[in-house]
């Protein structure tokens, strides 16, 4: 939902103060990215969209500006994307789901802020739900919630039954990219976080941005899931302009952070 996160495209940028974090995952492969730690109190966590990555512009800018207010800030790159160990084709939602888990348990007895974009939405979502006693609050993105269910497993008939025997199967890129593949298993394996047909409680402060112009995740599935969802402290902004990126709208964006960041630690 987001650009192609080929290494090769990549140019990393680490911030003043930033240190590289490295975390082993349960398979051997590495998870990448930047920590910027005080060594206590709130730990901020962005996590990128799917073909998408950590030094991406909202990434960067979204990061310098916590660091310029001395917040404990983390950003890392999925298996599969960006500078992290795997592919994108093996990737499935449990594998995306894993790599946050595993960096939250990697930082113990510290609170988090959770900074979700597209497909980071959907996944900071559920682990929001699964860990949710170190959940202080979220900021979420055009959240990608159930992009499986809604663009791939209504595919038609046939070209499933082909994908299914293919095991892999190439799509076009939104934004005229490279296409990419995805491996089947990713159908079966989304049926497990289908946000909106499963309790969603939450009363920590929520947050919510996105454009009403997004032809990648329109904004109705949003609409839809605050309709399904019990959230106790909401804050959801319609950008009337906005497509999928918000690339324009940086500043409100952090506008949001600032806002849930100070209602949490007056």
């Amino acid at each position: 939902m987001n650009t192609n996160s080929s290494p090769a495209l990549i140019q990393p940028v680490l911030l003043p103060g930033e240190q590289p974090f490295l975390l082993n995952a349960e398979d051997g492969q590495q998870i990448r990215g930047y920590f910027h730690d005080t060594g206590n109190g709130p730990v901020g966590i962005y996590l990128h969209g799917f073909r998408s990555h950590c030094n991406g512009e909202k990434a960067i800018e979204i990061a310098r500006h916590a660091i310029a207010l001395d917040r404990s800030w983390l950003r890392f790159d999925l298996r599969g994307h960006g500078l992290s160990d795997g592919e994108l084709k093996e990737q499935i939602v449990s594998s995306g789901l894993d790599d946050l888990l595993q960096v939250l348990d990697s930082i113990a007895e510290r609170p988090f802020i959770l900074h979700g974009s597209s497909m980071g939405g959907w996944i900071s979502m559920l682990a929001a739900v699964r860990r949710m006693q170190r959940i202080s609050g979220m900021v979420l993105i055009a959240p990608a919630f159930n992009f499986v269910q809604n663009n791939l497993a209504n595919l038609p008939e046939p070209v499933l039954q082909h994908w299914q025997a293919e095991t892999y199967m190439s799509f076009p890129d939104a934004y005229g990219n490279e296409p990419y593949s995805l491996r089947y298993d990713i159908i079966k394996d989304a049926e497990q976080y289908d946000v909106m047909n499963s309790s969603i409680e939450l009363d920590i402060p929520l947050h919510i941005v996105h454009g009403e112009n997004d032809p990648i995740i329109p904004i109705r599935n949003t609409e839809k899931f605050l309709r399904h969802a019990k959230l106790e402290n909401l804050d959801f902004e319609r950008i009337p302009d906005g497509e999928h990126r918000l690339t324009d709208h940086i500043p409100l964006i952090i506008s949001h952070i600032d806002s849930l960041w100070q209602e949490i630690y007056r």
